[in-house]
């Protein structure tokens, strides 16, 4: 009896071990891809653009794909940084600058806020507050 209760036990943990593993593999694939989720560059020379993102948030998620489509014309204009809510940093930055999630936050660079815009709903509308923000 004592053979077959260590087995199980045995199996459980694998289990476990098993899930945690496919847990963190799944949340390391919802990440956000190829942005940084530095906010200490805030204020140190470049203007900045962070999303306060939440990846349970269609919009948030929209905001991102369009912010993936027009980078590549604004990167020697801005950074692109991303706030994460399901990190302890994004969600400490989000706090402490009292944003919606899914909205943008626009950064001049001396690290004034110039504006949050939480109405984007498409590429063009991004390129517009960009470039109005940016010039």
């Amino acid at each position: 009896m004592l053979h077959s209760s260590s087995g199980s036990a045995m199996r459980t943990t694998l289990i476990t071990v098993f899930a945690i593993v496919a847990f963190l593999a799944v949340a390391f694939m919802l990440l956000p891809k190829g942005f940084s989720g530095d906010t200490s560059i805030i204020g140190q020379g470049s203007s900045v653009v962070v999303l306060a993102h939440n990846k349970d948030s269609v919009q948030s998620l929209n905001l991102m794909e369009y912010m993936n489509q027009v980078r590549d014309d604004y990167t020697s204009k801005v950074k692109f940084v991303v706030a994460d809510a399901n990190t302890p940093n994004g969600r400490i930055f989000i706090e402490a600058q009292q944003v919606e999630l899914g909205s943008l936050l626009l950064f001049s660079p001396n690290g004034t806020r110039l504006q949050v815009v939480s109405n984007i709903d498409s590429q063009s509308s991004l390129r517009s507050v960009l470039d109005a923000t940016f010039k």
